[in-house]
């Protein structure tokens, strides 16, 4: 179901009017606009002239700010946090579960503490990212992940990279080229299982999309050897028809 649909149905069925149903679900399908940008004034507005009450619009518009891909580097959701403020605006308990509920899948920011330091500038090969793939579609890669940078800078010097996502789940049919790192191999991937670069699935994705892997609570962009890069280089040339990756 689409989130704005998820949002407007989840409302209407503990009993919010139809027009702060549509409000808060058009202001989730704003956030999954290409470039959308969260602006607390006009989102609070938005709510306002639905009817909502200046309080209750306000923590509706900070919780829904979470799913705007602009606060993914300067926002946590805390939901504890959310949901007092919105019962403390005079939502039911029962209400700001449920809206909590449906707007859970539509977050980008980290959840809790966790600390998301942006890449600014194209990283090298071979270095491994956090990268954003939540709002792809299946069978494209889902959710986010770590992922191996296989572009060199200067083919990346505008703003974007190409990178090979990386993956927990072993292939339901066997998979040539899927490259395996043993549990272990690294210390920013599993200790104990391993992982897989999804070769087949290359992506060139914006900066914006990208941040910098968390060891140890501290953001690091630490990377795989050369013979490993040039492992997963080779499995992604083979994939998309050509013989070699090169610089």
């Amino acid at each position: 179901m689409p989130n704005a649909l998820r949002m407007y149905t989840a409302l209407k069925a503990v009993g919010v009017q139809d027009d702060k149903a549509l409000a808060a679900a058009a202001l989730v399908a704003t956030s999954k606009t290409p470039e959308a940008i969260f602006r607390a004034e006009e989102a609070i507005d938005l709510l306002f002239n639905a009817g909502y009450e200046e309080p209750l619009a306000e923590a509706v518009a900070r919780a829904i700010a979470n799913s705007f891909p602009s606060q993914r580097f300067t926002g946590n959701y805390n939901r504890v946090r959310l949901k007092t403020a919105l019962v403390r605006a005079q939502w039911a308990a029962a209400t700001a579960e449920v809206f909590l509920d449906a707007l859970d899948s539509c977050i980008v920011t980290p959840r809790g503490s966790a600390v998301r330091a942006p890449i600014r500038h194209a990283p090298g090969a071979g270095k491994v990212v956090m990268c954003d793939f939540s709002f792809l579609q299946k069978p494209e890669m889902q959710k986010e992940r770590r992922a191996i940078v296989v572009s060199s800078r200067s083919a990346s010097a505008s703003g974007r990279c190409t990178v090979v996502p990386v993956s927990k789940s072993r292939a339901i049919e066997p998979n040539s080229h899927h490259y395996r790192f043993e549990p272990g191999s690294y210390g920013f991937f599993h200790p104990t299982d391993p992982v897989w670069a999804i070769c087949d699935n290359l992506y060139t994705v914006s900066l914006a999309r990208l941040w910098q892997v968390n060891l140890r609570d501290r953001p690091t962009l630490p990377s795989i050897s050369d013979s490993d890069l040039n492992g997963v280089r080779a499995l992604a040339a083979t994939a998309i028809g050509i013989s070699a990756l090169t610089e």
